[in-house]
């Protein structure tokens, strides 16, 4: 997994269980020790003991943990399944987690259905028992999250129990489903309250012995078993002479304010020293010596820290050394600070701002910066880190901190810009259009100077980025075509990544739809010609669009224009560096290398990329390679091969359908129909088929269906198929589909032929027309001439032996597994397959399997 210094590790810190918690024994597990199935909620007010208890349970059984610590800040979408990844990251398959990361980085505001479907088919390979935990989740309040996370856990496997932990019930809607299938187990405040019997051990760790029964008891009525109030009454107690403790005991006050008071008990017996350090490192998120002193300018911080641990004052240890305070006692003395010194607050949150961006923690630099009101210091990790920030993906986050700024601080342009960008993405395409307005106002108010240029350029570039997302580009043109413009020199502008695992663009928000129309053409002409005027080709852009254009002028059969366009996008080579861009130009070029003819060109294209490709960091892009040669095996009639090929991904029937995985579930139901399992084939494309519209995405709609009525013609429903054929003609009749029909070959061609002679289409001569129009094509590439179950063979004078290898390469077998078959030495293959290729005047085994492919025998009559 590519490192990640913007992950809080401390977040997914797993707690270990500490010598003098008291033993809850809330929930047993089975006598095997796993935990059992399904979920279990905490809720409870806050100091009731969630995260000990979570704790222990975790702790309990033979499974491994996994952890989340929430907060505020994780109600960014995208940042909250960030961190579960990263949670679940070592248990994951090798690669796994970088591909879903790329999966989510997809900056679209589109639903996260295709990221959760691949998680989960993810999850479903983690072998051992996983508990899960999430801590503190009432801090969510993003409906978003709610919204998938519930989704999520309703899929999870038998393996994974989840834990979660709140102050009150988050308003998942699986509640009562869970809880009907014995999935759910609830914990209340109720059962975390202390017993006499726990109360006693907590005395031993705290008092060093034991307290007389009735003051015990005396202690549970007062705090009603409350851990942290009893915890506080204990060590308030301890710091009095013990003379006073019976007295103390009886007159208790635990009213409302009883945190309030027993901090404020234990606050007085402390010295003046610890006072201090109490109050300024409260400001503090996390800490260590080095970092309260830092920050605070005081002395001996190693000594206090030390005290406030052997003494039990709510100090909890974090992972390398760091510590935190308990979150009530950490908010009781940063209030007392905040109201006893302002300004000394907000200076300790400048400071802990600057030693936090020292310590590369970044987005905790932020956070503090804009408590302490430090916008200059807010403004300046931003303008550095920006283009990370953006590129991650959580623009949620990012837009509430540009929102933090005050009006009349002068935050800088490119900022500004960003806050445009951010606005876009998350469809608030009014906020963005008035930033939008004001910057022009403000850039053509007066005569352009030269450092306004940048800012011009910026300007540009985000107004085509807010123009992809609303849908208006007519604006966008009459700007770009008023001014003359520069290449920004940001790339957060003009740089983009718009594509993060889709294996042709068409799939993603630059792809104009999925759909090229005379209309979407002629803009995506527009887009790529005012930027190559202005020297902006290389932009990803416009890189993205003209490879958008490539696919849709595939798909239109206009391969000239298709070739022409490739060879602008890489005659620089600006591609190779971006495999969102690399790999779908190349496997563009293998497209175009299978329409002409060269099959074995186009093999060699794709496993070129494959080599440049580093199989675990670039797993999603590995993936699409590797179908696509799958997809060519089955072509070819090499059904096994392409079976090994999807054995080495991992990818099965049973995996859950996703719009992340559109070419992966259609070569994949292509190979189980291709080895007579129809039924199972056509599951998988009706579950696409239903996300696709959904989606809107005409494309993957009408490609399902196409291999749909591949199956049903298997199958011997030749009817059927004629009508899914029929009514995915009339779909895409308006947009000049040619190539998703082309490209099946000789059955397409047949059925098409009996559908015409059977007059499908007398009453609807336009579509007739069409598929004269698609027929003539199909009769142009010789797809007629299909692989059957015999081989064509007569004339090339063949020995028995040499058909028998003939035989073997229509298999997909490759030299040594010939040679196993046939009992004969790789050498010997290599003079047996050049002498045949000689016979039936080839020179590639391709060629080889090409030529010896029949004519196939006729289809029965087309039902009438």
């Amino acid at each position: 997994m590519r490192a990640n210094p913007d992950i809080m590790k401390y977040k997914l810190e797993v707690p270990e269980p500490r010598k003098h918690w008291i033993n809850r024994k809330l929930i047993q597990p089975p006598s095997a020790g796993d935990l059992p199935q399904g979920i279990t909620l905490i809720t409870a007010p806050a100091g009731s003991g969630k995260t000990t208890a979570m704790t222990q349970i975790a702790h309990s059984g033979n499974h491994q943990i996994a952890w989340y610590a929430l907060d505020e800040h994780d109600n960014d979408l995208r940042r909250f399944w960030r961190y579960l990844v990263h949670m679940l990251h070592p248990y994951l398959t090798a690669g796994a987690s970088d591909r879903l990361l790329s999966l989510l980085a997809e900056y679209a505001d589109r639903s996260l259905k295709p990221f959760l479907d691949q998680y989960l088919n993810d999850v479903y390979d983690i072998q051992p028992s996983i508990c899960v935990v999430l801590d503190d989740y009432h801090v969510i309040w993003n409906e978003e999250i709610h919204e998938t996370l519930n989704y999520w856990l309703h899929h999870l496997p038998a393996n994974i129990h989840v834990l979660i932990g709140s102050r009150s019930e988050p308003p998942l809607k699986g509640w009562q489903t869970w809880n009907v299938k014995g999935k759910l187990r609830k914990v209340n405040a109720l059962q975390l309250a202390f017993t006499a019997e726990q109360a006693q051990e907590m005395c031993k760790t705290i008092l060093g012995g034991e307290l007389p029964k009735e003051w015990v008891n005396v202690l549970i009525k007062r705090t009603e078993g409350w851990a942290a109030g009893l915890q506080l009454a204990l060590i308030s107690l301890q710091q009095r002479p013990s003379g006073e403790w019976a007295d103390w005991v009886r007159h208790l006050d635990m009213d409302q304010y009883i945190e309030q008071y027993l901090l404020e008990e234990i606050w007085n017996g402390l010295d003046e020293q610890v006072q201090r350090f109490l109050l300024e490192t409260s400001a503090l998120a996390r800490f260590n010596a080095m970092l309260c002193e830092e920050v605070t300018g005081l002395a001996d911080c190693g000594e206090k820290l030390g005290f406030l641990q052997s003494n039990g004052l709510f100090l909890i240890p974090l992972e390398g050394g760091y510590f935190r305070y308990h979150h009530l006692v950490g908010h009781f003395y940063e209030t007392r600070l905040r109201e006893r010194s302002p300004e000394r607050w907000l200076e300790l949150k400048r400071n802990t701002s600057k030693a936090y961006a020292r310590m590369g923690w970044h987005e905790e630099a932020v956070e503090f910066a804009f408590a302490g009101k430090a916008y200059d210091t807010a403004s300046a990790i931003l303008e550095e880190h920006l283009h990370g920030f953006v590129q991650r993906g959580e623009f949620s986050l990012l837009h509430d901190w540009l929102a933090r700024f005050p009006a009349k601080f002068p935050v800088s342009d490119r900022i500004r810009l960003v806050r445009v960008f951010v606005s876009s993405v998350l469809g608030k395409h009014e906020d963005a259009r008035t930033m939008m307005e004001t910057m022009e106002n403000e850039l053509f108010g007066t005569p352009l100077q030269p450092e306004q240029l940048e800012l011009l350029s910026g300007l540009f570039f985000v107004k085509g980025n807010a123009a992809f997302h609303s849908g208006q580009f007519q604006e966008w043109f009459r700007f770009a075509e008023s001014f003359q413009l520069r290449l920004p020199q940001d790339p957060v502008f003009f740089d983009f990544n718009y594509n993060f695992n889709q294996p042709f663009v068409r799939y993603t928000t630059f792809g104009l739809g999925g759909v090229l129309t005379e209309t979407t053409a002629e803009l995506g002409q527009r887009i790529t010609t005012i930027l190559k005027q202005n020297g902006w080709e290389e932009s990803l852009m416009c890189q993205y669009v003209m490879q958008s254009l490539v696919e849709g002028y595939y798909e239109w059969n206009d391969l000239d224009r298709c070739r022409t366009l490739l060879d602008r996008i890489t005659a620089k080579g600006r591609y190779l560096k971006v495999p969102g861009l690399f790999v779908p130009v190349r496997l563009m070029m293998a497209r175009l290398s299978v329409a002409s003819g060269d099959r074995a060109g186009a093999r060699v294209i794709v496993e070129q990329t494959l080599q440049r490709m580093d199989r675990v960091s670039d797993m999603p892009w590995h993936r699409s390679l590797i179908t696509f040669l799958a997809e060519m095996d089955l072509a070819e009639g090499a059904v096994d091969q392409a079976e090994m090929r999807f054995k080495e991904i991992h990818l099965s029937p049973d995996h859950r359908v996703h719009l992340g995985s559109i070419q992966e579930t259609l070569v994949l139901a292509r190979l189980l129909i291709a080895q007579g399992r129809a039924d199972e084939g056509q599951r998988l494309l009706m579950q696409l088929s239903l996300l696709a519209e959904e989606s809107g995405m005409a494309n993957v709609a009408v490609s399902s269906s196409v291999l749909q009525a591949w199956g049903d013609l298997v199958q011997g429903k030749r009817k059927q198929a004629a009508e899914r054929i029929s009514t995915a003609l009339q779909r895409v009749m308006p947009f000049r589909y040619t190539r998703t029909f082309v490209d099946e070959g000789g059955w397409m061609q047949r059925l098409l032929e009996e559908m015409m002679v059977h007059s499908a289409f007398d009453n609807q001569p336009a579509l007739k027309s069409y598929a004269a129009e698609l027929l003539s094509v199909l009769k142009a590439e010789g797809n007629g001439e299909a692989a059957e179950a015999q081989l064509d063979i007569d004339g090339y004078e063949l020995t028995a032996k040499e058909i028998e290898m003939v035989k073997l390469l229509h298999l997909g077998c490759m030299n040594r597994e010939i040679a196993d078959q046939m009992g004969l030495s790789p050498g010997t293959v290599k003079v047996y397959l050049n002498r045949i290729y000689n016979k039936l005047g080839v020179r590639t085994r391709t060629q080889a399997v090409l030529v010896t492919t029949p004519v196939p025998l006729a289809f029965p009559p087309y039902p009438g």
